[in-house]
């Protein structure tokens, strides 16, 4: 079985992805592709809990952040293993739905910033998968750092000095090098597919590229930015 691991980046038509996979996972499921619907308690399009949980411990994003800030510690020390337990139920449900691939999607995934905390994420899937490929759209540079920018502030969060935070906007951000995210997933997962940002569709383009085509999405854009001025 394939696991498809779809990373983000912010403002690259996640939340329609997310929202079009969720809404279509019938239809998907007897096409070949799984959809899990929760995990670790936790049911949102978004499967927000993986970056929570990949992050190393010293590292954060505006979900772990506010976590932290409203969970009890136990929360945390306990989140392993409802994870453990949601993916393997989730496999077995995919197999018995005769699924050969299961896909998960979270925009916050762009932010592990580590070969450490992509291999935490990949290691929860492989005792199911013979190929674990991950799937990265990559918005025009100049547009991505304006709308990521605005995203933050929209979240009340304020930049940082420090260059390993995913707050941390100036021009050497690591955030902003396209190349070395490639690079480090490259070290990580089995075949890596990026796509340049189709701001007509995006959901059609991301379906295309994980091989499941589909010709019903251009009504479907949400979380959508007012451009810059």
């Amino acid at each position: 079985m394939r696991t498809i691991i779809h990373i983000g980046q912010h403002k690259t038509g996640t939340t329609s992805i997310q929202h079009f996979l969720q809404h279509n996972k019938a239809k998907l499921a007897s096409a070949g592709l799984y959809v899990p619907e929760s995990i670790a308690g936790h049911y949102d399009p978004s499967h927000y809990i993986l970056n929570v949980y990949a992050l190393n411990e010293n590292r954060y994003s505006p979900m772990k952040e506010h976590l932290s800030k409203t969970m009890p510690k136990e929360f945390f020390q306990g989140l392993r293993a409802q994870i453990l337990a949601d993916i393997h139920r989730h496999y077995m449900q995919a197999e018995s739905l005769g699924c050969k691939d299961v896909i998960w999607s979270n925009e916050g995934l762009y932010l592990l910033n580590s070969t450490e905390e992509y291999k935490r994420l990949r290691d929860l899937f492989s005792p199911y998968s013979s190929e674990i490929e991950c799937v990265c759209c990559f918005r025009e540079l100049a547009s991505y750092k304006r709308s990521y920018a605005q995203h933050l502030t929209k979240l009340g969060l304020t930049p940082s000095e420090d260059t390993d935070s995913y707050r941390y906007l100036a021009s050497d951000s690591w955030l902003f090098d396209y190349a070395g995210k490639e690079q480090l997933l490259e070290k990580v997962f089995d075949r890596v597919i990026s796509f340049p940002y189709n701001p007509e569709d995006n959901v059609k383009s991301f379906m295309d590229q994980i091989g499941y085509p589909v010709d019903d999405t251009a009504s479907i854009r949400l979380n959508v930015s007012e451009p810059a001025n």
